[in-house]
């Protein structure tokens, strides 16, 4: 008899993709690669015994490598007396070599803000005038789950400042889908900090830009820094999910990396990630705020020295070329941004990332699904086919980089090829 499980809340999901599957883990809220042959194995344990599978595979697998295949996924939960213990979506396009879908959504449910940061590439702080309503909003999600994709990242503007940001929230725990939440923490009253906690959050990043009340009310607008310092608190107190901090790196806080650490200390935070100004939104606006590449390679280089002796946890996830051994799941020249991830807008704008909405856009979820725009629209085509320069083609770091982040290329330099304007590389051999 055949096995068949919901995909919302099966502690996994099998997702078809080229190269065989992609297994989703909704315990540990993340993806894994498996080949054609292992996701044959899967698919066929629902409705025949290993042995009989077995045969299917034993021109070219030997009985140990099928037995110890399946004792580690039996590991890990993946298998139970033989079954898999996942559902499955079968999304795949024949002759389509990318994702059938992004891992991965980052969605701004509104651009208000209630903030107005120097350095927001957003240009948050009023509400567009036509926002995806929130039957849009569960249309969306309701497609998210049809595709496999059941990771779903909160940002902005400011989500909290949606009214209906819980219903959202509780909608997509319906479909299985891990919520992460971006906020900069100053509208999370214990009463909106006690809803939250009610709800299923994967993770919550709280921007954190300065670690003195002067300079954090400098960068983010007067007399917010203690409305943060107590939204962080009631988070902490009624929010069972990891929260880490996010701070941008700029002129105004360049000297505060030391000081930042030891706010994530004395908050109790696991963990800090640094990232760096980019030049878009009020960003450009407020150039005297912007970094030379040395700057900002100096700045993540003090980061990561200052990790070695602090229990924080701390990312440079800017660094560019990143360290050797990343994992990619596509091939050639290119960021995540397109090839893994995608962004929505409030108004309901797909593009690779949020800081090509407005100047790559691929279209609209309003007149056209998440699917056929990911899998056809020119804006997606175009940054998944840029071949790439020869800095970055022959770079010892190209399967771990790929060039760097594209987004920020294009809005930096407008291009999709030249390698990443903050690659200490490529600056010194253009030097």
């Amino acid at each position: 008899m055949t096995v068949t499980r919901d995909p919302a809340i099966a502690p996994f999901v099998s997702r078809s993709e080229y190269f065989g599957c992609l297994v989703f883990d909704r315990k540990n809220s993340d993806y894994i690669a498996f080949d054609h042959e292992a996701a044959e194995i899967f698919e066929a344990s629902l409705s025949k015994s290993l042995d009989d599978i077995y045969q299917t595979v034993a021109d070219t697998t030997t009985r140990q490598s099928f037995d110890t295949f399946i004792q580690l996924c039996s590991s890990i939960g993946l298998f139970e007396n033989g079954v898999f213990q996942g559902a499955t979506v079968n999304n795949t396009e024949p002759g389509l070599n990318i994702l059938t879908a992004p891992i991965q959504v980052f969605f701004q449910p509104t651009r208000y803000c209630n903030l107005a940061c120097k350095h927001c590439w957003a240009d948050a702080g009023q509400p567009r005038s036509r926002e995806l309503t929130i039957l849009e909003v569960k249309n969306l999600l309701d497609q998210m789950a049809d595709l496999g994709v059941f990771k779903l990242r909160l940002g902005g503007g400011e989500p909290l400042g949606r009214s209906d940001c819980f219903e959202i929230i509780e909608y997509a725990n319906s479909k299985g889908i891990k919520v992460s939440l971006s906020t900069n923490a100053t509208m999370a009253t214990k009463a909106v900090a006690g809803k939250l906690g009610e709800l299923d959050i994967d993770e919550i990043k709280v921007s954190l830009d300065a670690s003195s009340e002067k300079s954090y009310d400098y960068i983010r607008g007067e007399r917010s820094y203690r409305k943060a310092m107590r939204g962080i608190k009631n988070l902490k107190d009624a929010v069972d999910a990891p929260l880490y901090f996010h701070s941008v790196l700029q002129r105004d806080n360049l000297t505060e990396i030391p000081a930042l650490v030891k706010q994530a200390e004395k908050h109790n935070v696991d963990k800090i990630v640094f990232a760096t100004i980019i030049p878009a939104g009020r960003a450009r606006e407020n150039a005297k705020s912007l970094l030379t590449v040395d700057e900002i390679n100096s700045a993540l280089d003090l980061a990561k020295r200052i990790s070695q002796s602090s229990r924080v946890k701390i990312e440079t996830p800017g660094k560019v070329p990143p360290a050797y051994g990343q994992k990619r799941l596509f091939e050639g020249f290119g960021s995540e941004e397109g090839h893994v991830t995608c962004h929505i807008s409030s108004d309901g704008t797909v593009s690779p990332s949020g800081l090509l909405s407005d100047i790559m856009p691929a279209g609209n979820i309003r007149d056209t699904s998440l699917k056929e725009l990911w899998q056809k629209s020119t804006a997606f085509k175009n940054i998944r086919s840029a071949p790439g320069n020869p800095v970055c083609n022959s770079c010892d770091y190209f399967r771990s980089c790929r060039g760097g982040s594209r987004a920020r290329t294009y809005v930096a330099l407008g291009s999709l090829t030249e390698p990443d304007p903050v690659c200490s590389i490529a600056n010194e051999a253009i030097r």
